[in-house]
């Protein structure tokens, strides 16, 4: 059994631009005078009247609370208060009002064996009050531990998931040094809680969850991981190349249904790779390790890029336009800055070939994700393949509902020995300053 609810509205089309493009909710049936979109299991519906129904609250429900704080980061502005737990009700969430003032809330049903998921114990993995405080906010491999403990008192965070905000507030004012992950987002507010903080140093290579001006202008020394994930992110994209042109989980979906009675002449025809143009956005150390992967299918190589770049191998360096245009393959590894934020929208989609793959490694934002589902459900581009996301870990459902997208989990840096070696370079880094020395990879 199924049901909708239903709202009177004095402005639909206003009610579809805010709910299906603010809140990336998926249109499940037009109905002219009636609008009725799905998430998960909820349906909601608008119709048109003369005055707008405002009463009630429409609760949004998602699978873990770092579901909710990466909503919550994309509708800040339309917030009324920032996300919290409830232990009255066992819930983590927060309160927003969409544009006629309707009530909307954002939560997570905390499971009695979860509590503890939205108030994380720090363990303290060496206490010693001689040395400096480092705080960890996820486990890493544990060669860089081992290192790290050498040279302070570890605090860190053992769950499987990452910290909040609040959490992560309550235990930076005593660190001197933090090691964090991509996914810990470090802006003023944190770094004002930090009167202590010397040092963050990122496992990562992207570093666009620091704010980089603030920590320097307070500072604070911030360092990455460059060069060690440089060959196994090239690894990865070229995974998603070969899966996304050839329809390589379709199929094996395919066959795990017992669908596959034998072979025949038009089942999941695909896109060859050899002798195609494979255009690389982003020519750095991972965009010229994936194009070198290339010279091996005989593909005609572009690139765009700020500067012009000498790889080991035969590459035109091409503007953007050209670059949309001609690629078979379009793989993206720029950095995310203002100017590459969006740098894929529609216009720049509707370049491209109806025979093109699209494969994202380098940062989510780059892509205008709405955009290119559009792209994608009307077949203007024949595939992609992401291993990164717009606001990660939140995946739209309309991009999960369709079959000419694989879809990864961040995983391009994972193999054993690339992040074993990112975690001794993080260690090396926060070492390095709290001793006065110079780090490995250091950014301010």
């Amino acid at each position: 059994m199924s049901g909708i609810i239903f709202f009177k509205t004095a402005n639909l089309t206003g009610i579809r631009e805010f709910y299906e493009g603010e809140l990336g909710l998926k249109l499940w049936k037009d109905q002219g005078k009636c609008l009725i979109f799905n998430h998960g299991t909820l349906k909601l519906g608008f119709c048109e009247g003369e005055a707008s129904e405002t009463n009630g609250i429409i609760t949004f429900v998602y699978d873990s609370p770092a579901e909710v704080d990466a909503r919550y980061a994309r509708l800040k502005k339309i917030a009324t208060g920032k996300p919290e737990t409830s232990e009255y009700y066992q819930i983590y969430h927060f309160w927003a009002r969409d544009f006629e003032g309707r009530n909307l809330e954002f939560q997570y049903f905390m499971q009695p064996e979860q509590k503890a998921q939205t108030k994380a114990e720090i363990a303290i993995l060496n206490p010693d009050e001689a040395k400096s405080k480092l705080l960890l906010t996820r486990m890493i491999p544990q060669n860089a531990v081992d290192q790290l403990q050498q040279t302070f008192e570890v605090h860190v965070n053992t769950e499987p998931r990452n910290l909040s905000k609040a959490e992560l507030a309550s235990h930076i004012p005593q660190m001197d040094a933090l090691l964090c992950l991509l996914g810990d987002t470090i802006d003023r507010e944190l770094l004002d809680a930090a009167p202590k903080l010397r040092v963050v140093s990122n496992y990562a290579v992207g570093y666009n969850n620091i704010d980089i001006d603030y920590a320097k202008s307070k500072n604070i020394a911030v360092c990455n991981t460059p060069g060690v994930l440089t060959e196994s992110t090239a690894d990865l994209a070229w995974a998603l190349i070969m899966a996304a042109s050839r329809r390589i989980v379709e199929s094996d979906k395919f066959v795990r249904r017992g669908e596959f009675v034998g072979w025949e002449p038009l089942l999941f025809l695909g896109q060859d790779l050899h002798a195609r143009t494979l255009g690389i956005l982003g020519l750095g150390r991972i965009g010229e390790a994936v194009g070198k992967r290339a010279t091996g299918f005989g593909m005609k190589i572009l690139y765009h890029s700020r500067s012009e770049k000498s790889p080991d191998y035969e590459a035109t360096r091409v503007d953007l336009e050209t670059l949309l245009k001609e690629s078979d393959i379009l793989s993206i590894h720029a950095p995310l800055t203002p100017e590459t934020r969006h740098l894929i929208g529609k216009k720049e989609l509707a370049m491209m070939k109806e025979t093109a793959v699209l494969i994202n490694t380098g940062r989510g934002a780059i892509v205008d994700e709405k955009e290119l589902i559009k792209a994608l459900q009307e077949q203007r581009i024949f595939a992609a393949g992401f291993d990164v996301y717009e606001e990660e870990p939140y995946i739209p459902q309309e991009l999960l509902d369709l079959e000419n997208v694989v879809l990864l989990p961040h995983i391009g840096s994972a193999s054993f020995a690339t992040r074993a070696a990112m975690g001794t370079m993080a260690a090396d880094n926060a070492i390095a300053i709290i001793k006065g020395e110079k780090p490995k990879s250091r950014i301010v």
